[in-house]
């Protein structure tokens, strides 16, 4: 089942309109004139419902990429990094059944995220195009449009669907490594459907590129920002880096969480040298070597004082003897000399 089918037939979406077949019928959404002297316009802005396209402006001379918002009258024109495209809820429709759509590798009813080629008044609707009056005289035939690489939590399938039943034509999937290109035509203006697998925030690392009639070659870059889901805060789209390529992937985030989480609790370091861990152990055995030390003396005091006092005996022992000879010999009344 194409989309285009089930969109009406299936789901009655967009109020029954069905979608065009490009090439054989207008749509009248299509039908745009882009002035000369639109306003570009700058800061953050998040569009999650209205008409916006992405494409090349000669902006002060220089080839730029940049995105029209015709939300307002007149028309003007947005740095792509500067805004978020919320896709709401009221985008989800379950994924068609098929061998056209395997591409999506998904099961068949598996809610998806789509922005329609045609539009649905409650959902942002993107498109591109390469109305620029000064583009239209100064690029040969056309321009391309670049996907270089993509950042999300999910898929990303750009394609245009031929006709209402037609067979979808693919564009730009994210799954494919490399640069993906999108042809447009010299002053044109197109939209396809947009599909997201995952709520969450993507970004697409883009750029657009032509040869001049003079010869020359002009290339500009930028980056697309998605909100995907009611509940994604755009303010996190612009938080990622410009270059999705430079973004933290999931595995990145994860690694680095766990060592933030294994390091919790440790010290931080400082310029102030660190005391040794070994410092009480010194103390210790500092004093450990104080208190033998002591104790040598103690009982070298001790051998010092028994050989003294042995001395002072044996002296005594020998000076009794002599008095005995003594007394023997002069009597007892003979004082003996002092020794």
């Amino acid at each position: 089942m194409a989309v285009a089918v089930l969109l009406t037939a299936a789901l009655g979406f967009a109020g029954g309109t069905p979608a065009v077949a490009l090439g054989t019928e207008v749509d009248p959404g299509l039908d745009q004139r882009v002035g000369a002297g639109e306003e570009t316009v700058e800061g953050r802005e998040v569009i999650s419902q209205g008409h916006l396209d992405v494409g090349p402006r000669f902006l002060d001379g220089e080839w730029t990429f940049q995105a029209r918002d015709d939300r307002s009258v007149p028309p003007v024109w947005r740095a792509p990094e500067e805004t978020v495209l919320h896709v709401l809820d009221e985008s989800v429709l379950p994924a068609p059944d098929g061998p056209d759509f395997a591409f999506l590798d998904v099961e068949p009813g598996q809610p998806l995220y789509v922005v329609p080629q045609v539009q649905n008044q409650d959902v942002v609707w993107i498109g591109w195009n390469t109305q620029d009056p000064e583009v239209t005289q100064r690029i040969d035939r056309g321009a391309t449009l670049r996907l270089n690489g993509m950042e999300g939590p999910g898929e990303v399938f750009l394609f245009l669907q031929e006709g209402v039943t037609g067979p979808p034509n693919l564009l730009w999937d994210s799954g494919v490594d490399g640069p993906q290109d999108l042809w447009m035509e010299v002053n044109t203006h197109v939209h396809a459907n947009w599909v997201f697998t995952e709520p969450g925030v993507y970004t697409l690392d883009v750029s657009v590129l032509a040869d001049l009639t003079d010869g020359t070659s002009v290339e500009d870059a930028g980056v697309l920002r998605f909100a995907i889901g009611t509940a994604t805060d755009p303010q996190d789209a612009f938080a990622v880096a410009d270059d999705p390529q430079e973004s933290p992937s999931p595995t990145e985030t994860e690694a680095a969480e766990a060592e933030q989480d294994d390091g919790a609790g440790e010290e931080e370091p400082t310029d102030e040298p660190a005391e040794p861990q070994a410092q009480p152990e010194t103390e210790s055995a500092v004093g450990a070597v104080g208190l033998w030390v002591g104790l040598a003396v103690l009982v070298l005091a001790g051998v010092v004082t028994f050989v003294v006092l042995q001395g002072r005996r044996a002296r005594a022992v020998a000076d009794a003897e002599a008095d005995a000879r003594s007394g023997g010999a002069g009597g007892p009344d003979e004082p003996r000399a002092d020794r």
